[in-house]
């Protein structure tokens, strides 16, 4: 038997070591910014835990950090912009700077709505508050509506402003199951509002900012062409669920998870009108932001909702059928490639953004990214 001699053996050692790891970033490594691959490329790097992630009508890309700073990203260069940080936001576990949303006529209105967690007399509170927009910076904060419950976790807050000029937001149960179902607290909801703060008339529970109840966390919120509003919500340790969000309607939380077929469930379900969730995950893979692609820059993505998910780190394409009422398909996209997946962002001409939020639970530190996905990876 012949001897390899000692200096081909220690390289063939670190070939074969470098070949077999599962990191992929040993393997592969990440871009920085503003360096194109193939299928991706790093837009921003060290960020502190972005949570929201939107395309501007200026053509730049708006970003929240936990921290309390707001940001414009250049997409072509990747120059980052920070034109404020809210001063008085309190960072606790999940809680922090979190949904953001632009009036729809930035170039006359240039109002900035975000959702916050600040500490009250009582512990963590959240609000939704305007700003004004000029010379790259923010002010005149206007409070819209405070004294939302939240806590270390469970804030929901995603924002979404519809075609007839109202906010929707979503929130948590702030970690107290009972709020879902009180009429009384504004946890455990989506909430409508007019652009002033003011209750539109036409709510579906009188003098209310209540639009839907029985809610544990969701995160995602989006508006189909078809007309039906979607939403992500995060479950315990099963059913994590998509659901069609309906005026005056009930999720069932903390009663129901997911479908109601269980003796506990039906026997809530027989004395309040639930609307059961159109899909699910057990165990959960906890789902983020939401959105629907009509781009043909990625055509595996056209027409199907995009979601990000933070546990299971991933992109999930879901397949609707005709009428927008169910789930026919399930794809997954660059799992576990970039850790976990906060928030997803889209330009007009299809262009796709997502915001990474570290590789596990918890992380705050400064290195988490935008990238820009131009291609699905084979």
């Amino acid at each position: 038997m012949k001897r390899i001699p000692k200096l081909a053996s220690i390289v063939l050692i670190s070939f074969l070591l470098c070949f077999c790891s599962g990191d992929d970033d040993a393997t592969t490594p990440n871009p920085g910014p503003g360096e194109p691959t193939e299928a991706t490329k790093t837009l921003v790097e060290k960020l502190s835990v972005p949570w929201e992630l939107i395309w501007g009508p200026d053509n730049f890309l708006w970003v929240t950090e936990r921290n309390g700073k707001i940001s414009r990203i250049n997409p072509d260069s990747g120059e980052q912009q920070s034109i404020f940080t809210i001063p008085n936001v309190s960072q606790v576990g999940e809680s922090g700077l979190l949904g953001m949303v632009l009036h729809p006529n930035f170039d006359t209105n240039p109002y900035v709505y975000v959702a916050y967690t600040y500490t009250g007399g009582s512990g963590l509170l959240e609000r939704l508050v305007r700003y004004t927009y000029g010379n790259n910076t923010l002010s005149g904060e206007t409070i819209l509506l405070d004294q939302i419950p939240a806590n270390s976790n469970h804030d929901g807050s995603r924002l979404l402003i519809t075609p007839d000029m109202h906010i929707l937001m979503t929130t948590g149960d702030a970690g107290n199951t009972n709020l879902s179902q009180d009429m009384n607290s504004l946890g455990g909801k989506t909430l409508r509002l007019k652009l002033d703060g003011t209750i539109p008339s036409d709510n579906p529970f009188t003098n209310s900012y209540i639009y839907s109840l029985g809610h544990r966390n969701a995160q995602g919120l989006v508006l189909h062409p078809n007309g039906k509003l979607y939403s992500s919500e995060h479950g315990p340790s099963s059913d994590d669920e998509i659901n069609i969000i309906q005026a005056g309607k009930n999720y069932g939380w903390p009663s129901v998870q997911g479908k109601i077929n269980t003796p506990n469930e039906q026997n809530f379900a027989a004395t309040t009108e639930v609307i059961e969730s159109i899909f699910e995950w057990t165990p959960t893979i906890a789902p983020s932001d939401l959105i629907y692609y009509t781009g043909n820059k990625i055509p595996e993505w056209t027409n199907k909702l995009l979601m990000t998910v933070l546990k299971d780190k991933r992109i999930v394409a879901l397949t609707l059928n005709s009428d927008g009422t169910a789930i026919t398909k399930e794809e997954v996209f660059f799992d576990g490639k970039f850790g976990r997946l906060r928030d997803i962002a889209v330009s007009p001409q299809g262009r796709v953004f997502i915001a990474t939020n570290g590789d596990t639970y918890g992380d705050t530190s400064n290195t988490h990214r935008i990238i820009e996905i131009n291609k699905i990876e084979k």
